[in-house]
């Protein structure tokens, strides 16, 4: 090897010392660099599951959230059909209410025409009985005392009801 300019002892003490720089060189640079890059890739992995559980998570509580939302939904809208449930249900009492009231006061109108017809006719029956009275004076050209004439009235009345004339 010395033809080629290389010296046995001086290779070989090249190769033992470039042997001790390489074990150096990973212990002391090498090694750690390399700890260091497994730390960083298993922090990493660790931060992407932590965000695909946080992303799952996630998903889950949209899930919830979209179902309690659907459930809020559901509830107002039974809400909302009781309160127009209701609200036909007093419209009803109230038209029922107001027809009860309107037939009342129909009764009442009714009575009220029917006793000032009867007022009526007992007023007619008794102008009529005046004038008869007041014409049978001027034709007998007698008068007649107020007991004669009551008598002579419902005498009048009598046989006017019993022929149907006045009757109402």
């Amino acid at each position: 090897m010395s033809a080629l300019g290389v010296d046995g002892w001086t290779l070989v003490a090249q190769l033992i010392a470039f042997i001790i720089f390489l074990g150096l060189f990973w212990k002391f640079a090498l090694g750690p660099i390399t700890n260091m890059i497994d730390q960083r890739r298993a922090r990493i992995e660790e931060s992407m599951q932590a965000a695909d559980r946080m992303q799952k998570e996630l998903a889950a509580t949209q899930a919830r959230n979209e179902e309690i939302l659907g459930e809020a939904r559901r509830d107002a809208q039974k809400l909302l059909a009781a309160a127009r449930e209701s609200a036909d249900q007093t419209v009803a009492r109230s038209k029922e209410q107001a027809q009860v009231v309107a037939a009342q006061i129909q009764e009442q109108a009714r009575a009220a025409i029917e006793a000032e017809r009867e007022q009526s006719w007992q007023q007619l029956r008794q102008e009529v009985a005046d004038l008869a009275i007041s014409a049978a004076t001027k034709i007998v050209r007698k008068e007649l005392d107020h007991g004669q004439q009551q008598k002579l009235i419902e005498e009048t009345l009598a046989e006017a009801s019993g022929e149907g004339r006045f009757q109402a």
